[in-house]
C-alpha cells in the first residue's frame, strides 16, 4: 500500500518537482546529451514506449514498429521484429535521430553495433512505478510534449487510485497473498519495490515475496511452499491452461492455491508492460479474482 500511497502523493507535485533534473541515459546508465530537441525520426524496441508515444499523439514521428505493436497509427510501418534483436544495418538504414530501448543486454549491442553510424540507444529503465513515470516525461521532453505527459501521468495516478479503491472492500483488515509468477522452471517472481508488487496492491493483493530486495528474483519451489500463496498470477494461455500445466508440475499441483483452482491469468501484453496499461492490467486482475470467486 505504501507504493501506491507515493503515487498519490506525486500527483500533488508539480511537473518540475516530478521531473527535474531530466536525463537520457544509454544503455550502460551514461548520460547521453540529445541535441536539438524535440527529435523527429524514432525507432522503438519497447512496447511500452510506442504506447506512450502514440498517447502523446507523436506516433508520426516513429519510423518503425515490432512485431508486438498492433495499434492502427502504426500498421503501415515496417517492422524491425520482435524488438529483442534487430539487425543493426535495418535498423540504421530507417535513419532515425534515435532508438528507444530496455537497460538490457540486447540495447547494449545494438549500441555497440550502432557506433559506425552515430545513433544514440537511449535505455529506459523499468524496475519500479516511478520509472514508468520518468520514462513518460522522459518520452514527453523527447518529443516537445511535457504537458501532454503531465495530463497523462496524472490521468493514469487517478486510475490506478480508482482500481485500488474498487478492488478493496471497506473495512477489510488483510489482503489475501499471491505469487507473481514470471517463469516456473526455476521459479521466478517479482520482488518488493518492483512496479508489479504496486500493481497487486492496486489489486489489493499482497506480494507473498515482496519482502525479496532483489527485483526479479528466483526462489525455490519450497520457499513458495512455505509461504502458502493465497492465488498465484501469472499470463494468459488458452482458457484453463496455466492451471492445467500447475497440475500436472511436482511441487506446484500440491500448493493449496492449484488445488483450489485459485491461478489468476491475465493477457501476456498487459502482464509484462510497465507502461500505459498497469491500470488496465491491476483491473484485469481484479476481473479475474471475481471471476473465479463467482462475484
Amino acid at each position: 500500500m505504501a507504493a501506491l500511497l507515493a503515487l498519490v502523493a506525486c500527483s500533488a507535485k508539480s511537473r518540475s518537482d516530478v521531473v527535474a533534473p531530466l536525463q537520457f541515459e544509454d544503455a550502460q546508465g551514461h548520460p547521453t546529451p540529445i541535441s536539438p530537441l524535440p527529435v523527429h525520426r524514432i525507432v522503438s524496441t519497447m512496447q511500452s514506449a510506442t504506447e506512450w508515444l502514440v498517447l502523446l499523439g507523436e506516433s508520426q514521428r516513429l519510423v518503425a514498429r515490432t512485431d508486438f505493436d498492433h495499434q492502427p497509427e502504426l500498421a503501415s510501418l515496417p517492422s524491425i521484429g520482435g524488438g529483442l534483436d534487430p539487425s543493426a544495418e535495418a535498423v540504421a538504414a530507417l535513419k532515425p535521430d534515435v532508438i528507444l530501448g530496455w537497460r538490457n543486454r540486447a540495447s547494449a549491442d545494438l549500441e555497440q553495433a550502432l557506433i559506425p553510424f552515430h545513433i544514440p540507444v537511449l535505455s529506459f529503465e523499468t524496475t519500479d512505478t516511478a520509472d514508468v513515470f520518468r520514462n513518460l516525461m522522459q518520452l514527453g521532453a523527447l518529443v516537445d510534449r511535457r504537458d501532454r505527459a503531465d495530463s497523462l501521468a496524472n490521468e493514469l495516478r487517478r486510475r490506478l487510485v480508482a482500481v485500488r479503491r474498487d478492488a478493496c472492500p471497506v473495512g477489510s483488515a488483510t489482503e489475501p497473498t499471491v505469487l507473481l509468477v514470471l517463469w516456473t522452471d526455476p521459479p521466478m517472481t517479482a520482488g518488493g519495490g518492483t512496479w508489479m508488487t504496486t500493481l497487486l496492491e492496486t489489486a489489493c493483493l499482497r506480494n507473498v515475496f515482496a519482502d525479496l530486495t532483489a527485483a526479479w528474483p528466483t526462489v525455490s519451489l519450497e520457499a513458495i511452499t512455505s509461504r502458502r500463496p493465497d492465488w498465484i498470477l501469472t499470463s494468459r494461455g488458452q482458457p484453463g491452461q496455466r492451471l492445467a500445466e500447475l497440475r500436472t508440475k511436482p511441487g506446484w499441483r500440491d500448493l493449496a492455491a492449484v488445488r483450489a483452482g485459485r491461478v489468476l491469468e491475465i493477457p501476456g501484453d498487459l502482464f509484462a508492460r510497465a507502461g500505459p496499461t498497469i491500470a488496465d492490467a491491476a483491473a484485469a486482475i481484479v476481473a479475474a479474482r471475481r471471476a473465479i470467486e463467482g462475484h
